[in-house]
């Protein structure tokens, strides 16, 4: 088979040319068209007495064997060449001297007929097989000893002789496609040809009926198959080709709407609103209506671009500047400009908001300085946090910490700050850069010191457990590694250690109850609030529910549950009750005759969530103002010059310390 593949191109061209030179009867106008499309083909070679198998593989129509020799045919193989379809295969039978039919069926390049016991081949019968058989047909002829060429036959018929003794001397064989299956496939070539998306709806309809009318499968005879199709040909030529909106689309993708006032915008979509079309529109209406909408592109207002005026604001921050702000607001105030200016007003502000950063005296620049002191804000003074050695990253924090510390996190400008003179910043900063590049990289404990400085509250975690957890020995040799000796560890090595904690805690820390809320509680009153009364007794009932992770959560959730009536009962300080309900002139709101100030104070302590009766609520007329408001009652009988000073004074009813607001100005409406 390997020989059949290398001389396939050559033979299949070899065959046909001795085809086109050797064979002109009629037989051979019944032989595929070489530009039909086939792509399959058959090769065959024959074991020739004297010779042997010296002749090789012919293919398609060329002779194998000889002619004029008197040379017997002692054995074939023969096989399907090209583009082969799965669905089929080619059979062939021999008929030997002496055997006879014998030796059945053979396929696909196995050998019928003998070699080297020098019988002759009288007789052959070839047939296809498969599921794709149908669709081909097998022709062969043999040139027989004294008779000469015999006619062609096919598809399992018998060429050559039985019973006269008469040696096969050559053979032509060809494989040709049925008229159905010639006929088929060029029905479906074109119904193939036409697209539904290229044409209008109305004739791509029309054309469906025709189709419809004309469905034929490979049971039908060719005739009736090539009929339908010039029918569906002839139907094709009635398709009506969808306009060509390329331009019309490309048109519309010009313009963006971010780009153009909202007024213009609005316009233009009217145009385009007007001049929708598809393809089912004719060219002419098309391109009438890709010219409307080009008209209307030339009247949309194109809004200004800002990125350099924005950008020239942005240049420059208030607490940036060490004098002249005041002056550069009043020109950036005086520039203000929008897309709706046009590119022309906004350059124009642009470089006047420009021009009068020149004029401002700038703090000294900090940039470069605070990212030399990145690092140190980031993993803070303890040179355990820092994946760096101890040596190279405490002479690098000394060096920060000439300049500023750090405290809880966060730098403190008070060495270096932004009045410092830029020469002395940036001599500074290389100073600490100069360190920077003497740090010596290890492995990095971060996630190892979290998992190490783990806590019974982060659970929270019972006692017990987390007491088993630090007493665990693995636990203990782990924590107990110096933070130098993990940094001179390879990394994969640390993360063990991280790994092996983590794993720990997760099998030995059991969570304890919840204790979020009962914090929460704790947490939301503050004994200055209140008075020393109402917090002691507050204080017993917080000091009989204490609880811990250890308790059980329905424990807990008693607890602050109890807590939280008891807060219900504390009575607020004079002084926080002016501030939570805000007794001011702000929120007193103005009032009209009729109205009571003391019930004005009373309502606003209702609506903080104080109870009023735990208080006396008095007032100080200040003024001396002609509004007259009752000095035992607080109700406003005249409006006088419509304002009134005042003070309120809150006292607690359980002895606790009296606060008097601020003086308060009420306004009074007619």
């Amino acid at each position: 088979m390997e020989v059949v593949v290398k001389k396939l191109g050559i033979g299949i061209i070899t065959g046909l040319w001795m085809m086109t030179m050797a064979f002109t009867t009629s037989v051979f106008a019944e032989e595929a068209d070489p530009e039909s499309g086939m792509t399959i083909g058959v090769a065959y070679r024959t074991h020739i007495e004297n010779e042997g198998w010296a002749q090789g593989w012919m293919y398609d129509g060329s002779l194998s064997g000889s002619e004029g020799k008197g040379l017997r045919l002692e054995g074939i193989e023969i096989e399907l060449s090209g583009d082969v379809p799965d669905g089929l295969d080619i059979q062939y039978q021999t008929h030997i001297q002496n055997k006879g039919w014998s030796q059945g069926w053979v396929s696909n390049g196995d050998l019928a007929g003998s070699v080297g016991e020098g019988l002759r081949l009288e007789a052959i019968e070839i047939r296809l097989t498969g599921t794709d058989a149908a669709d081909y047909s097998v022709k062969y002829r043999t040139h027989i000893q004294n008779d000469g060429w015999k006619d062609w036959v096919s598809n399992g018929d018998l060429s050559g002789s039985e019973g006269k003794g008469l040696r096969l001397e050559a053979i032509e064989i060809q494989i040709v496609e049925t008229p159905v299956k010639i006929a088929f496939d060029e029905y479906q070539a074109v119904l193939a040809q036409v697209n539904e998306n290229d044409y209008t709806s109305a004739s791509w309809t029309a054309y469906q009926t025709v189709v419809k009318a004309n469905v034929v499968t490979k049971e039908d005879i060719a005739n009736k198959i090539t009929a339908a199709t010039l029918a569906i040909e002839k139907a094709q030529l009635n398709l009506v080709k969808k306009a060509d909106l390329t331009v019309y689309l490309d048109i519309l993708d010009n313009v963006e709407e971010v780009d153009y006032s909202a007024e213009s915008w609005a316009i233009y979509m009217e145009v385009v609103e007007d001049n929708i079309v598809t393809g089912e529109n004719t060219q002419a209406e098309v391109d009438a209506a890709t010219i409307a909408i080009i008209k209307a592109q030339k009247n949309l207002f194109k809004l200004a671009d800002l990125t350099a005026y924005e950008a020239a604001l942005a240049a420059v921050t208030e607490d940036m500047v060490k004098t002249g702000w005041t002056e550069y607001k009043a020109v950036v105030d005086a520039n203000v400009v929008t897309n709706i200016n046009s590119q022309a007003e906004v350059d124009a502000a642009t470089a006047k908001i420009l021009a009068a950063q020149k004029n401002l005296v700038l703090y000294s620049d900090l940039t470069a300085f605070n990212q030399a002191i990145a690092l140190y804000v980031q993993y803070g003074g303890d040179a355990a946090n820092a994946p760096y050695t101890s040596a190279t990253w405490n002479a690098y924090t000394a060096v920060c910490e000439n300049y500023g510390n750090l405290s809880n996190g966060k730098w403190v400008y008070d060495v270096i700050t932004k009045e410092t003179a830029q020469a002395t910043i940036d001599a500074a900063t290389a100073d600490i850069n100069s360190y920077i590049t003497k740090l010596v990289a290890t492995a990095d404990l971060t996630a190892f010191n979290s998992a190490k400085n783990i806590k019974i509250t982060d659970g929270p975690y019972t006692t017990v457990s987390f007491t088993s957890y630090t007493n665990n020995s693995q636990v203990k040799a782990i924590v107990e590694i110096a933070a130098d000796t993990l940094k001179s560890y390879d990394q994969s090595v640390v993360d063990s250690y991280t790994a092996t904690l983590i794993a720990l805690q997760q099998s030995i820390l059991v969570k304890g109850a919840d204790l979020t809320a009962y914090n929460a509680a704790l947490a939301a009153v503050s004994q200055g609030n209140y008075t020393a009364a109402s917090w002691s007794a507050y204080q017993v009932v917080v000091s009989a529910n204490l609880v811990t992770a250890d308790n059980t959560q329905s424990a807990v959730d008693a607890a602050t549950a109890k807590i939280e009536a008891a807060q219900d009962n504390l009575v607020c300080t004079g002084a926080y009750v002016i501030s939570k309900a805000k007794i001011n002139s702000s929120y007193f709101g103005v009032r009209k005759v009729g109205d009571n100030i003391l019930t004005r104070a009373a309502d606003m302590m209702t609506a903080a969530g104080i109870d009023k009766s735990d208080y006396t609520i008095t007032f100080t007329r200040i003024d001396s103002g002609t509004a007259v408001i009752n000095p035992n009652t607080g109700l406003i009988t005249d409006e006088g010059n419509t304002v009134a000073t005042v003070t309120f004074t809150i006292t607690p009813l359980d002895g606790g310390a009296a606060a008097t607001t601020a003086n308060m100005d009420i306004f009074i409406n007619p």
